[in-house]
């Protein structure tokens, strides 16, 4: 079973192009069972709300979706970012001798950036483009609690020359945090919202159900059935 999960409905929309089994599951072309749970908004939010569905529906596979806003300067509004790497760029304890992106985990070690290992990276990476969106591979994905707009990431360099950072939004290193605290592979896939430049969509409501649309179908295309080859894109 497939857990999917976003911020919030608007964000799952998606997932309605496929029949319902009952209140949550639905069923994907290939049999498989796919589960949508919204989890909040933030860090907190997310990881509490991600860490309950885990508990509730025990999936063999966790995604994250949603949207994101452009650093690197040749993104555009609507393309597909699939993350090798998260981080979280909001935290800074240089003061105590870590770099940007790092804190300190229970038994006081440094515990930084994420790295998602999934073999579906290779899929999207022969895929080149899906329905018109250019995706982008290996993808870092950067996150906090603030909704950072165009003229903040000019005012902060930093956050790509530093952390190397493609993309940001408020959700996916909680979300990949808690698959793997749970041994569940994760894969997190984000489109696009708005540009470094500041461009976004004339219509939000609109480009969100397309987004998600594309997303739920791009996952739908690379379910596998079998429990032993988990990886979804």
């Amino acid at each position: 079973m497939i857990l999917v999960v976003a911020s919030s409905w608007s964000e799952l929309i998606g997932v309605e192009q496929f029949p319902a089994i009952d209140t949550h599951r639905r069923r994907l072309p290939n049999g498989e069972v796919l589960v949508a749970i919204p989890v909040g908004v933030g860090k907190v939010q997310s990881a509490l709300g991600t860490v309950g569905a885990l508990e509730t529906w025990k999936p063999s596979h966790l995604i994250g979706i949603g949207t994101c806003g452009a650093i690197r300067q040749d993104m555009e509004v609507g393309d597909i970012v699939c993350a090798g790497q998260v981080v979280q760029y909001d935290i800074d304890l240089r003061r105590f001798g870590l770099p940007r992106g790092s804190t300190f985990d229970s038994d006081g070690k440094e515990a930084g950036g994420l790295v998602l290992a999934s073999p579906c990276l290779r899929m999207l990476h022969e895929l080149g483009e899906y329905r018109g969106r250019k995706i982008w591979e290996r993808g870092v994905l950067g996150t906090a609690d603030t909704f950072l707009v165009a003229s903040e990431r000019k005012d902060k360099p930093w956050i790509a020359e530093q952390l190397h950072v493609d993309a940001v939004d408020m959700e996916s290193y909680s979300i990949v945090a808690a698959g793997l605290s749970r041994g569940i592979p994760v894969s997190v896939v984000r489109t696009v919202s708005d540009t470094w430049r500041g461009s976004r969509p004339k219509s939000y409501g609109k480009f969100l159900v397309s987004a998600s649309q594309d997303m739920c179908a791009l996952i739908a295309q690379y379910a596998e059935p079998s429990e032993k080859s988990p990886t979804i894109l």
